[in-house]
């Protein structure tokens, strides 16, 4: 009977004891937890466990959470025109927040309680400044094709909306990365794997994607993981280029390693490792190529307006604005006898990218159907993947100017 005495008695003391210790290691105990309580029973305890990766490192103390939420996000429709208040949700300074799609099967899109049937998925914040989901974004995601473009170019997007009424959906924007393009899940990435089931259900219920397509998708995607490519970069990476008409605003790298392109037609896929874009050959003694600047800017491709490309299919690239983080700046100068024209070929906002050719500074560009003689194995290449924006132009409309 002593023995139990003393049990309990230690048992009184160290629950009397949590809370200094807690308050000297500077964490706050929370005030709705007993010291009675069982941990894994308290909705608090539980939100540091299951939501621990949503949370932004910069505010991992106990008392710096926010209350957990009354239900989990959960979407029933990705079609803008069928948005509930019950689709809204909020992403704001999280990591990895995890989203369940629930179809109809799964429950009625009038019934947010219903039990969810699918995992659900992480999104993932591929773009976005310190690699976290920013403060107030709450709104809806829907599933968007880029204007001019054929179907196999669908994404999900986000759209940041002032509160839960689906009418603010027109008056909201969409999440933007750090460099001002769209934040997005391209179905094509969707494809790969089984954790997008959901997702899918979700678009073929809502009429937003046939099977066909869906199977068209993951073949795609399939043949791209199963090459080469896949060491440098997969399909979604943030190295990746998704390109579906002219115009498509995309980041373009300076040097001699342009990024990996991957341009979408209706019924093909066209990839490339792009290189030496801009590039030119100085007349030394070993002739080499050389890329006279390096950093990064928002370029479209657009049909070549020149007169000298007049009857002919030509593309050339246009300099939108430079991206702030990598701004464009000269390369090491020739350590050659011939001097580089470094002002002249600066790039402009608004205007083409230039390069030398035959010793004069001109345009760059690139015939999509018949490649001269002259012309190296890097052009034809270019020459036909950008075939397909003329071949989509010609189904799709041709945008009258740069877009997102």
């Amino acid at each position: 009977m002593q023995r139990l005495t003393s049990r309990a008695l230690l048992c009184r003391a160290l629950s009397s004891w949590s809370i200094p210790c807690l308050q000297h290691c500077g964490r706050q105990y929370p005030p709705q937890l007993e010291a009675s309580q069982t941990f894994p029973n308290s909705p608090y305890v539980r939100q540091l466990t299951t939501r621990s990766h949503e949370t932004n490192r910069g505010s991992l103390r106990l008392g710096s959470l926010k209350p957990p939420q009354t239900r989990h996000r959960e979407v029933y429709t990705l079609d803008p025109t069928r948005l509930t208040a019950h689709d809204y949700v909020d992403l704001s300074i999280t990591l990895l927040p995890r989203v369940h799609f629930v179809s109809q099967s799964e429950g009625p899109s009038s019934a947010p309680s219903s039990p969810i049937r699918n995992s659900g998925i992480l999104l993932y914040p591929r773009g976005l400044h310190d690699k976290t989901f920013p403060p107030n974004t709450s709104g809806f995601l829907y599933y968007h094709i880029p204007p001019y473009s054929p179907p196999i170019a669908g994404e999900v997007r986000f759209r940041v909306t002032p509160d839960a009424d689906p009418a603010s959906f027109a008056v909201g924007s969409d999440l933007l990365t750090e460099h001002g393009l769209p934040w997005r899940i391209p179905l094509l990435y969707t494809t790969i794997g089984d954790n997008y089931k959901g997702l899918h259900a979700l678009l073929l219920q809502d009429g937003l994607v046939t099977q066909k397509l869906l199977e068209t998708a993951t073949a795609a995607a399939e043949t791209i993981r199963n090459t080469d490519y896949r060491r440098h970069n997969t399909v979604g990476g943030h190295q990746t280029t998704i390109l579906s008409s002219f115009r498509q605003k995309f980041i373009f790298r300076f040097g001699s390693y342009n990024g990996m392109f991957l341009v979408l037609g209706k019924d093909s896929i066209m990839r490339k490792h792009s290189r030496h874009i801009g590039e030119f050959y100085l007349p030394e003694n070993v002739p080499r190529q050389y890329s006279p600047f390096k950093g990064s800017a928002i370029c479209c491709f657009e049909p070549s307006p020149l007169p000298e490309h007049a009857g002919k299919r030509a593309v050339v690239l246009r300099i939108l604005r430079p991206v702030d983080n990598d701004p464009i700046r000269p390369n090491e100068p020739s350590r050659g006898p011939t001097p580089v024209p470094h002002a002249a070929l600066t790039p402009r906002n608004g205007q083409l990218l230039l390069t030398i050719r035959r010793r004069r500074i001109q345009p760059w560009s690139v015939y999509v159907d018949d490649v001269g003689k002259s012309e190296g194995d890097t052009k034809k290449s270019m020459g036909r993947m950008l075939r397909t924006l003329y071949e989509n132009s010609e189904l799709y409309g041709l945008p009258p100017e740069p877009f997102l």
